[in-house]
């Protein structure tokens, strides 16, 4: 595998677009297309929220077609709209459609900002001509900045792979900074491919590769309407269906699906740092999830976290509530390499050491329930200050 620079912009096959429409805003990119020529084999992960987003209804019914274009937006999501904002979205879909001269049916929509704001339909309308003109090989960067909400940056990733049919790329943009937790979180993802491979394939390999990743980060353990995670690869009429060959695709697109992970609880609102909870000794993989996750999205701890204090006790806490299985005489705590407590027993430690540790912005916290032989992970940040003030001024 190798690491490219860029994200998108690296896939061949693909062009890309984003312009000011000024949805809500004026002077910023909020409108981008994602488009090939050639249709696409499409897999999606979605909210879990009851209420879902116009757009998010609209990709589930058509994720199964041959798929040309994401048509997607900011700063308005598009939800609790009702019929007039579904309505709204096959509207711009089908003006999409005509322009690029493509089957309605094979545009999907994803849309993130502001609840329960009706879209201005017509000037996102008469926007899309100069978007459809726009298109570039060059403009996948511009894309990734289009998405954006409360991001402070532009998040972007690709890998090229070897395989027996030749040489392969991933790339890959994702949004999100508040409203992060697992099914799915307030992000955007965009994942696309020129590996030409079996769309039920395709769907496994995905789910699976989110299952570890955007599936296991919290921010502050909210699931928004909007969460939408959609990769394409062409519709090939000889896909690559060699095991070995697929192996190295699920390896490239996990590592990328990590690396957009990381960057996303990084860029977290308001965070400090980004802390891996790993929980290890357990009796099931559900029962390493559940005191991960309980761990991870703990408000005692992530301030624990903000204000570097050692206070394992919350860490502790939170495991013994998750509902996973737990002895308290088989925990055992560890941050990176330090006991705080043994086989539930608390241990001497250096106040300085861990300290020096909890003042980086990246550690992992071990927890080890000591009962069992599974595993899992969760990437958290922490509560800060800042995390408030941005909330309090969203909607203003």
């Amino acid at each position: 595998m190798k690491i490219l620079e860029g994200g998108l912009g690296n896939v061949p096959g693909f062009t890309f677009s984003a312009i000011e429409c000024g949805i809500r805003y004026q002077n910023r990119l909020d409108m981008a297309l994602l488009f090939s020529a050639e249709p696409c084999h499409a897999c999606g992960v979605f909210t879990q929220n009851k209420l879902c987003a116009a757009p998010v209804r609209l990709c589930r019914e058509r994720i199964n077609d041959p798929i040309h274009c994401i048509l997607i937006n900011a700063t308005n999501a598009n939800a609790c709209t009702g019929e007039e904002g579904y309505k709204n979205a096959l509207q711009l879909t089908a003006n999409t459609a005509v322009s690029l001269n493509v089957p309605e049916e094979s545009i999907l929509m994803a849309s993130t900002g502001i609840i329960g704001v009706q879209l201005p339909v017509s000037k996102m309308a008469d926007s899309i001509p100069s978007l459809s003109r726009g298109l570039s090989v060059d403009r996948g960067h511009d894309l990734s900045l289009a998405i954006m909400t409360t991001d402070t940056h532009p998040k972007e990733y690709a890998v090229s792979f070897e395989s027996s049919a030749g040489t392969f790329t991933i790339g890959g943009t994702v949004k999100g900074s508040g409203m992060i937790a697992p099914n799915m979180a307030t992000l955007l993802a965009f994942i696309i491919t020129d590996f030409p491979i079996e769309r039920k394939k395709l769907d496994d390999v995905f789910r699976s590769s989110i299952n570890s990743t955007l599936n296991a980060i919290t921010i502050d353990g909210d699931t928004s309407t909007n969460d939408t995670a959609i990769i394409l690869a062409p519709v090939s009429k000889t896909p690559v269906t060699n095991e070995p060959d697929i192996e190295h695709f699920s390896q490239a697109l996990l590592q990328l699906l990590e690396a957009l992970s990381v960057m996303l609880v990084r860029d977290g609102e308001g965070t400090t740092k980004c802390v891996t909870v790993r929980v290890v000794g357990a009796v099931s993989l559900e029962d390493a999830k559940k005191a991960s996750r309980s761990i991870a999205e703990s408000l005692l701890v992530k301030t624990a976290l903000f204000g570097e204090d050692p206070n394992w006790g919350r860490v502790a806490c939170a495991a013994g509530y998750s509902g996973a299985r737990l002895r308290e005489e088989k925990l055992t705590i560890e941050i990176e390499n330090i006991p705080l407590l043994v086989n539930g027993v608390p241990v001497e430690y250096s106040d300085k050491d861990i300290r020096d540790i909890l003042s980086r912005n990246s550690f992992v916290i071990t927890v080890n329930l000591g009962l069992g032989e599974h595993s899992f992970s969760f990437l958290t940040s922490d509560l800060s200050y800042d995390y408030v003030k941005i909330n309090a001024e969203y909607s203003t």
